[in-house]
């Protein structure tokens, strides 16, 4: 922890030479933890529940970050679906007859009602029918079977089928669906029964994939994969009339060079990784809104705010990659503390970080967000980056951390 402790002096300094703690045109962005809201109630990253609303209220965040998992709610089906609309059939009501989606559209319709943005995020857990995973992945054996990426990336696999449910069911502007989207029956309009929710719930931006650099397997070939799933997902956006399209989410981790072993590539170095997606998708230009994702926890974690967004940018220039004025929207990032969550001087360093890490990243004029991953952190698991303490089921949240008050008063721009 050496860096910890010179990080801490001359972080909180720079911290309170700037008491506005202003970033411009900066926008805030809180990710709700990951797919827990759409599989229980009372989840502690439930935009409804535990202060979640008002705190993203009072601290001006303008978007929040929702996860789905298509593993939770298709793995049960053993095989791919008929097609489409038997897909969308199963999708509406899944797992099991319990409608899951029904808790995300509650959550979507709220934030939308508070007039925040919406970014709804795949997360990393694919059906093993789709993949064809009969167990770990043998490079790195820690990755399990639902990472492994699906065989069928096209607009008519499994996968551009599930992507094509989300941007129908939350398409903007569409009329209130009791059923959520499916084919048209005898009499009925296909305008009316192929989109919607029954909350009328509608997302801005739809994140398909994650960290897949990292998480995902096999790691031979994970740009042309990705690129194929921004291709797709383009194209049913269009299709769909669905929302603009965030990709790829990639891991600042590795930074210099791949990690690999006797078997093969782990995990792909960033810089490496994004401009291998950017040559598969030479020539290509999307034909709805799209902006490059990223994530910069290295970033915040070593106090180097711009100098990697920046990095990131040059690169998108230098392929002429035209993506609007702030291509480059950081949808996650913080510091975790790990084991460190109850000493009082990294508590305060994670509140240092963030700020200089929020700070810095408003100095890069490509940028438009900067992310929060997590309000609350969980029993049992290793991520302490959140800015609230423990959740404990059956009590509530635990007390805010220095974070909590750093990142509320962080100014940034109030509108999405």
């Amino acid at each position: 922890m050496a860096f910890a402790a010179g990080a801490a002096s001359w972080l909180s300094l720079d911290r309170l030479a700037d008491p506005a703690l202003a970033a411009g045109n900066l926008r805030k962005c809180i990710s709700m933890g990951g797919p827990g809201p759409m599989r229980v109630d009372d989840s502690p990253d439930d935009y409804l529940l535990w202060g979640n609303r008002e705190f993203i209220k009072d601290s001006h965040t303008s978007w929040v970050k929702l996860w789905i998992s298509w593993y939770d709610l298709q793995q049960e089906l053993g095989a791919a679906p008929a097609g489409r609309v038997q897909s969308w059939d199963n999708l509406n009501s899944a797992p099991g007859g319990q409608s899951w989606l029904r808790r995300l559209d509650r959550q979507v319709k709220a934030i939308k009602t508070d007039r925040l943005g919406v970014i709804l995020t795949l997360y990393q857990a694919f059906p093993t029918w789709a993949n064809g995973a009969t167990g770990v992945d043998p490079v790195g054996r820690a990755k399990p079977a639902e990472q492994k990426l699906p065989l069928d990336l096209s607009v008519n696999g499994s996968w551009g089928w599930f992507i094509a449910h989300l941007l129908a069911r939350y398409k903007q502007g569409a009329a209130v669906n009791p059923t959520g989207p499916r084919e048209p029956a005898s009499g009925e309009s296909a305008s009316v029964t192929r989109f919607g929710n029954p909350d009328g719930a509608a997302i801005d931006a739809l994140e398909i994939c994650n960290e897949p650099n990292q998480i995902y397997w096999p790691q031979e070939g994970i740009a042309v994969a990705v690129a194929q799933m921004i291709k797709t997902a383009t194209a049913l956006s269009q299709t769909w009339g669905g929302p603009m399209v965030l990709a790829p989410a990639t891991s600042d981790y590795p930074d210099d060079a791949d990690i690999v072993n006797s078997r093969g590539i782990v995990s792909t170095a960033w810089e490496g990784f994004t401009k291998a997606v950017i040559r598969e998708l030479r020539g290509f230009r999307p034909t709805v809104p799209m902006r490059w994702s990223h994530h910069n926890y290295r970033e915040t974690r070593f106090g180097e705010a711009p100098d990697r967004s920046r990095r990131l940018a040059r690169i998108l220039r230098t392929a002429r990659w035209q993506m609007g004025r702030q291509p480059i929207w950081l949808t996650e990032g913080g510091y975790n503390m790990r084991t460190l969550s109850q000493d009082p001087t990294e508590r305060e360093l994670q509140a240092d970080l963030i700020a200089h890490s929020f700070l810095g990243s408003g100095h890069a004029r490509e940028v438009y967000m900067w992310t929060q991953h997590t309000i609350n952190d969980k029993q049992g698991n290793d991520w302490k980056g959140g800015l609230r303490d423990d959740f404990t089921w059956g009590v509530g949240p635990g007390p805010p951390r220095p974070s909590w008050y750093t990142f509320r008063d962080l100014a940034a721009w109030p509108r999405p």
